[in-house]
């Protein structure tokens, strides 16, 4: 790992004024905001490896905020991430609180300082991006409808246009339209740039609050959490308007993919097969579960377009205490070079059922699909031919003609006899014990 170079003071901490901008001179101890002009992300960047390669991502180059260079003549300030373990980058033009501490020289100069920089002031309190371009800089059409509004209203562009330097490949167009999150009181929010969130929150049932779709069967207070990616294409603010800068609410049957794991509340999760409500499988068992809308209880719902769970090792593990339900709109299908099943019950509700490949037509004999036997059925017919069997078996048997018996029809009458004994002891091993069918 590279080491970052130097560019803080190296002398006496308690009297140094550090030059910024132009002319103006900060204290060590003050926390100062200036303006993002480069970050370095990747190895493309022309200053990664002057700056330590990888140890350099993050590293960001700014000006002053309150005096902007006028020219490449004067040389951007490197700052680095404050944090180790949030990695919250800026975007281009982006404001950032900097402040002078102690660097990787302190064992050699315990007064060495470099330049560190805290996430982007919340400037127009949005959660896309809170960029400030310094009108030196800004194209003219921009100085002319980049309008800020009332307190607490994100930036807005009269035409739509985007022309503001925010990175090299961050495009405003693309999140323009992301809502951010509604907070109710006591939560705590993380939200991405890009409609991705998680609400650790809880609850609330105020009437003077804006309803949610999580609160119900439940008690102020009780806590639940919330993780979302996406939200849905027609997104709209609690008001019903599509402004971006309106807040929004999580809606788990809307949002592209979400995780709730609840405690107490009732989430109206709308099942996806035409089965619901129900539940035919579960004909005269004892207890039926309850669908999500009426659950209220700790549980975790996952939803999205796709479900994907794989273990690459070991085993995937479904336990539950009462039973595990499985529906589908179309199939459900088992791919695997063994099945072992042990349960005191099984049950297969289907239209149809087929075991084994669907390998040809049906219905037809030499079929390579055919019907499985209903075997008392089957025991009840096989039981009626053998009974006629064995009344032809003892006529021949004591067959008589005038002359006296017959032998040939008397040999065959005793060996038929013998046949139909053993056929109506096979009679009792036809019927499964275990698997039974409709």
């Amino acid at each position: 790992m590279g080491k970052k170079p130097t560019y803080g003071y190296q002398g006496n901490w308690t009297t140094k004024q550090s030059s910024i901008g132009r002319g103006q001179s900060i204290s060590t101890f003050d926390i100062f905001s200036s303006r993002v002009k480069d970050i370095i992300l990747n190895s493309n960047h022309p200053r990664f490896t002057e700056f330590g390669e990888w140890n350099s991502i993050g590293t960001v180059f700014v000006e002053s905020a309150k005096n902007p260079l006028f020219s490449d003549q004067i040389s951007l300030i490197p700052a680095y991430p404050a944090f180790p373990n949030i990695k919250h980058y800026p975007l281009i033009n982006e404001l950032v609180p900097v402040i002078y501490l102690t660097d990787v020289d302190v064992t050699s100069n315990t007064n060495s300082v470099s330049a560190y920089y805290l996430p982007p002031i919340n400037i127009w309190n949005s959660q896309i991006h809170n960029a400030v371009p310094s009108l030196i800089t800004l194209p003219e059409s921009q100085k002319k409808d980049y309008q800020q509004v009332e307190a607490g209203s994100t930036r807005r562009v009269t035409d739509q246009s985007t022309e503001i330097n925010l990175g090299v490949y961050f495009n405003e167009n693309n999140v323009l339209k992301n809502h951010p999150l509604l907070p109710y009181e006591g939560d705590i929010l993380y939200e991405g740039r890009f409609s991705n969130s998680i609400r650790l929150g809880s609850t609330v049932k105020d009437t003077l609050a804006v309803s949610n779709l999580w609160s119900e069967g439940s008690n102020n207070g009780d806590p639940i959490t919330i993780i979302r990616n996406g939200q849905p294409n027609s997104s709209v603010g609690v008001d019903g308007s599509i402004d971006a800068w309106i807040p929004t609410l999580e809606n788990i049957n809307l949002d592209k993919s979400s995780i709730y794991l609840t405690s107490t509340q009732k989430v109206n999760l709308e099942l996806a097969t035409i089965f619901t409500n129900k539940f035919n499988s579960y004909n005269k068992i004892k207890e039926t579960p309850q669908t999500p809308d009426l659950y209220n209880g700790n549980q975790i719902l996952l939803n999205s377009g796709r479900l994907v769970f794989n273990a690459q090792n070991d085993h995937i593990l479904l336990s539950a205490d009462k039973s595990i339900y499985l529906s589908s709109n179309g199939s459900i299908n088992i791919d695997t070079t063994t099945i072992s099943t042990y349960s005191d019950e099984i049950r297969l509700t289907a239209p149809k059922v087929y075991l084994g490949n669907f390998v040809g037509g049906e219905g037809y004999v030499g079929a390579p699909l055919q019907s499985v036997v209903l075997g008392d059925n089957l025991k009840q017919t096989l039981t009626s031919i053998i009974e006629a069997l064995g009344g032809i078996a003892n006529a021949m048997a004591t067959s008589f003609n005038a002359g006296g018996p017959v032998p040939s029809l008397q040999a065959e009458g005793g060996l038929l006899l013998g046949q139909v004994e053993t056929l109506k002891t096979s009679l009792n091993i036809l019927l499964s014990e275990n698997v039974k069918t409709i």
